[in-house]
């Protein structure tokens, strides 16, 4: 942007030292561009800052690290003719501005917000040519939830404290996560571990190479009525095998296969088609960083965080992607444009849709005036710009770019055979009583995996990988011969525990929390103790502790440990956001029941008794207790707090 000949100063206030830094190059020298350094006011830290009787009114404070920062801020606005507002494109950003302007108190007819899903010279432009006035809406959505999380943790925490123990914390959204994790170990531990048979046959047509397997597929019908052990599998298992609980049937079927004939019943060729996915949200990316790249989800955040406030290229300072704290599949027509025109150029015109794809909003309450994560420009290659990223960078820019670009690309067509096998004496009748199954599927035309490769099924059952057998070719009315059986004994396996990337999903998948709250979620129920990442798995498992506080909590809060009730006050938030709902009235429907239930618990709570050990008190010789913080497992003396004998045992 070119100074203009007014002469006029402008004062611009973003978040970050890194976005004033890119954004400082690309606006002209009558714009002075300063960073907040994050949230400059906040509820007080040592109350609890809310006035429940006065319709729940909040009271904010400078945060400490700020307040050097806002005497400097007042003094650069003191120089300007105009305050413009840069903070983040979201609520929590929304909410920044407003508080930089309690806390400046400038003119108002002075102050416009501006917001910006990119940073680039375009973008930068289009916003100031955008410029608005805060939306008090969303600012009051955030308000609602910052009262709501800080009204559960001051009351809730002190009851931790006396039923459980010292320095324990809860929080609206982590119990509810945490809970996930507890129901999964649970419902893991509970799992009924049963045998199984599952065949498959190896045939050969004569003469004609080569081999190839067959899974059973019916036996007499279709045994999920018989066996109770299909009953153990997932919905849709029972269609890809058929299997047996009782040796005995397994027996059967082998005599059957073995004594033959067997022939080609049916097959049957198709063409089909498969979409890309769409271009990443928050919680696909680090779903997919955490899968690919095992980022956590707070990395994965991190390094986004990097390349979309901007990286050096060769001395232009440029932001590499979209702001990536979004829950919208929307794209903008200029990036589309842009990826056709790539798309077209790099791999010809076939891999271009007739029309640009669109993706439905699929998630519940998404802002659609964001935008989904993707790069500011295809152009920019991952090997041409590796050069300036770090490891960690070039690894997630190469992901963000490569999912992005194969969205906007044509569908993969694939050409696919089904063959069914009947095997016996009743094999050429309609109804054969075993019947066996295999397939296969060939690449056509290769789509959007020309960019996206690896990415062909979705489909994680290893049962299922028969996309590339290699088949002789068949037709109805072959003979086969059989070359062996596989009927091995098999065992069925409890649900996996979650890590990161399947634990987000299932917040996201009931509606619990928003594209901000994922990683800090993960994150504050491993440092409150409550969970725990198990080895390089990086499984998530329940803590002792955290299994406690769940248990106790649900047991006189089932509201607010409901998964659909925490959904219900997110789509509460959402429609304060939009205008249509008061964050008071919000608060206060949640807050009449909540403290009905915190009555109740105290009263009725038991409080868990510390057990002792055979360790004598190192200080009095007294007994000592088992006990348990946040901190980890200790041993104290039971004259506690009139001895001070204590032992670590983490």
């Amino acid at each position: 942007m070119t100074a203009k000949a007014s002469g006029k100063k402008y004062l611009v206030v973003v978040e970050s030292p890194t976005k004033q830094k890119t954004i400082g190059k690309i606006l002209g020298p009558e714009y002075v561009v300063r960073s907040s350094f994050g949230h400059v006011r906040d509820l007080p830290e040592r109350e609890l800052g809310v006035d429940e009787k006065n319709g729940f009114k909040p009271t904010y404070v400078i945060i400490p690290k700020a307040k050097k920062n806002i005497t400097e801020l007042k003094t650069a606005y003191k120089d300007a003719d105009l305050l413009y507002l840069a903070t983040d494109p979201d609520r929590e950003g929304e909410s920044i501005a407003w508080h930089l302007v309690e806390a400046l108190s400038p003119d108002m007819k002075k102050v416009k917000r501006i917001a910006f899903h990119e940073i680039t010279p375009g973008a930068i432009r289009e916003s100031f040519n955008n410029a608005r006035d805060i939306d008090d809406n969303l600012v009051e959505a955030q308000q609602a939830r910052r009262v709501l999380d800080r009204l559960v943790g001051y009351k809730l925490s002190p009851l931790l404290w006396r039923k459980i123990s010292k320095g324990l914390s809860a929080g609206r959204v982590q119990s509810v996560a945490v809970r996930i994790l507890v129901e999964r170990a649970k419902e893991i531990a509970e799992f009924p571990v049963e045998s199984y048979y599952a065949v498959e046959a190896s045939l050969s047509k004569p003469g004609l190479p080569p081999d190839f397997n067959a899974r059973l597929y019916k036996w007499k019908g279709e045994p999920a009525e018989r066996s109770r052990v299909l009953k153990l599998f997932a919905e849709d298992y029972r269609v890809r095998r058929t299997v047996f609980s009782e040796e005995a049937e397994l027996n059967d079927a082998r005599k059957i296969l073995s004594a033959g004939p067997l022939k080609v019943a049916s097959v049957e060729r198709k063409e089909t088609r498969q979409r890309p996915k769409p271009p990443f949200i928050t919680s696909s990316l680090q779903q997919d960083a955490h899968n690919k790249l095992g980022f956590s989800s707070q990395r994965t955040m991190q390094v986004a965080q990097s390349l979309y406030e901007g990286i050096e290229l060769d001395g232009q300072t440029v932001g590499l992607i979209t702001y990536m704290r979004t829950d919208s599949f929307n794209v903008s027509k200029d990036i589309q444009k842009e990826s056709r025109e790539y798309i077209a150029a790099q791999y010809g015109a076939a891999f271009a849709p007739e029309k640009p794809p669109f993706y439905g909003k699929k998630v519940k309450g998404a802002q659609e005036a964001h935008e989904a994560i993707h790069p500011t420009s295809v152009a920019r290659e991952p090997e041409q710009i590796r050069k300036y990223l770090s490891g960690e960078q070039a690894k997630l820019y190469e992901l963000i770019w490569r999912r992005f670009l194969s969205s906007q690309m044509a569908d993969a067509v694939f050409d696919t055979l089904g063959v069914e096998i009947a095997a016996g004496p009743d094999c050429d009748s309609a109804a054969p009583q075993c019947v066996l199954k295999t397939g296969g599927r060939t690449v056509k035309f290769e789509g959007f995996l020309k960019v996206y490769k690896g990415e062909e099924s979705d489909d994680e059952n290893e049962e299922e990988t028969e996309e590339n057998a290699k088949l002789p070719l068949l037709e109805k009315g072959d003979a086969l011969e059989l070359k062996g059986i596989d009927a091995a004994s098999r065992k069925t396996s409890p649900p996996p525990m979650y890590n990161e990337a399947s634990l987000i999903k299932t917040l996201e998948k009931h509606g619990i929390g928003r594209p901000s709250t994922y990683a800090p979620i993960v994150k504050t129920i491993q440092d409150r103790k409550y969970a725990e990442r198990q080895g390089r798995s990086g499984k998530l498992a329940p803590t002792e502790l955290g299994t406690t506080v769940t248990e106790k909590l649900k047991g006189f809060f089932p509201e607010l440990m409901e998964l659909s009730y925490t959904a219900e006050i997110e789509d509460r938030l959402d429609d304060v956001a939009s205008g249509s709902a008061k964050w008071a009235e919000v608060v206060a429907a949640f807050y009449g029941p909540f403290t009905a239930d915190l009555a109740k618990a105290y009263t009725g709570m038991e409080a868990e008794q510390p057990q002792e050990v055979a360790d004598k008190c190192p200080v009095c010789g007294g007994p000592m207790l088992l006990r348990e913080s946040r901190f980890g497992k200790y041993i104290s003396c039971a004259n506690f707090p009139k001895c001070k004998g204590k032992i670590r045992l983490d």
